[in-house]
């Protein structure tokens, strides 16, 4: 199971999977291609590459909740 975690970037909320040896985000949920993840080092750019912004905290929250081991607010 992939850990998981939400950044507020420029006012928004983003969910999003995270590898913290290797740096690097991944898209999860809607955000992942037909085929696979998007990937991206652990920067907020990354983030916004990999994830679409939430419309709220909670809900950013519960999507990362539902996709993996939820870690928290980074």
């Amino acid at each position: 199971m992939m850990n998981t975690y939400i950044s507020k970037i420029d006012g928004k909320y983003y969910a999003y999977a995270g590898d913290v040896i290797n740096n690097q985000v991944a898209s999860i949920g809607t955000d992942n291609p037909k085929d696979g993840q998007w990937c991206a080092k652990w920067t907020d750019a990354g983030i916004k590459y990999v994830a679409t912004g939430s419309p709220s905290r909670d809900a950013a929250r519960k999507k990362a909740q539902r996709h993996g081991h939820y870690v928290g607010e980074v």
